[in-house]
């Protein structure tokens, strides 16, 4: 994280050194550095550019709040998924699982603000702390889900608010950071109703199969036969297939391919091991099955894309 003497950090390689691990990429953890000291970790001004990449499932030690200025895709909260779009803000507590799909062409630019949750209700008065911790409970067991509309212009206004005072690297503007950071607290839990209902049409339609879904992620290193999807939704073989190609709009071991080659996807880029390991982990039965299945998907072999991944 870069030293400003006082001043808010602001920038993108806030990671604090040698925390982030690629053992398992569906557990990453990046921690940011906590001071102790403030409930304002730091500003993160963050723009991607196409061709995206995968993100892959991470967690955090701190609140994380984003807005989205540009771009469209789906980020994935616990066990939800939302579509963002130009306005969306979301919010992920401490050590909520959570991954972000890039869609589109144009370039898709987020601003995030940190949190120390710790420090945070420290300083929050003892009348207001409920409230805090209930909206602090909230982001890390299923996070919060904001829709560009008006519901959220509040929480919009105030992290505009933050960026451009954070921007001007004074010394002065960190009383006032820290005082917007409590009000976005505030405001946050003021909204907690409407972040947690406003589920997208997608994660409703798709609760008859979750069950199979969650069955997936946590099974595809090894081979799954339909059968078991059904029953992990106890339904019978043949109406669960009807049921998942009309919900996924493709047959469920369909699916569990594409799964297993985003999986790969992330081996890839985060590791060093080879192809053939990566396809062992992934759940496919040789690597020629493998590298069939990624060309389908990807549209070229697992080794040239790693040539050209951003590892």
């Amino acid at each position: 994280m870069e030293a400003l003497n006082g001043k808010i950090p602001i920038g993108g390689g806030v990671y604090s050194p040698n925390r982030v691990s690629v053992e398992d990429p569906n557990r990453e953890r990046r921690d940011y550095e906590l001071s102790g000291q403030s409930p304002l970790v730091g500003l993160i001004d963050n723009p991607w550019y196409p061709p995206y990449v995968p993100d892959r499932i991470h967690y955090h030690n701190c609140l994380e709040i984003g807005v989205c200025l540009s771009g469209e895709g789906t980020v994935e909260l616990g066990r939800g998924l939302w579509q963002f779009r130009a306005g969306s803000i979301v919010a992920a507590g401490r050590g909520l699982r959570h991954c972000q799909q890039n869609a589109g062409r144009p370039m898709t630019h987020w601003q995030y603000v940190l949190v120390d949750e710790d420090v945070l209700v420290q300083e929050t008065p003892s009348r207001h702390r409920t409230a805090i911790r209930t909206m602090l409970e909230a982001a890390r067991s299923r996070g919060m889900y904001f829709d560009a509309d008006e519901e959220c212009r509040d929480l919009r206004f105030v992290l505009q608010s933050m960026f451009d005072l954070g921007h001007r690297r004074q010394e002065s503007a960190r009383m006032e950071l820290e005082a917007m950071t409590a009000l976005l607290a505030a405001i946050m839990s003021r909204s907690l109703e409407s972040a947690m209902s406003d589920l997208s049409p997608d994660v409703d339609a798709r609760r008859p199969i979750e069950p199979a879904l969650r069955y997936v992620s946590e099974n595809y290193m090894r081979q799954l036969r339909v059968e078991e999807l059904a029953a992990s939704c106890a339904m019978s073989v043949s109406y669960f297939r009807k049921v998942f190609g009309r919900i996924m709009g493709t047959a469920p071991l369909e699916y569990v391919n594409r799964y297993r080659v985003n999986r790969a996807l992330n081996l890839l880029r985060g590791t060093d091991e080879t192809v053939l390991q990566i396809a062992v982990q992934t759940g496919f039965p040789s690597v020629a099955t493998f590298n069939r299945n990624f060309r389908r998907y990807v549209g070229k072999s697992p080794a040239d894309w790693r040539k050209n991944a951003h590892i």
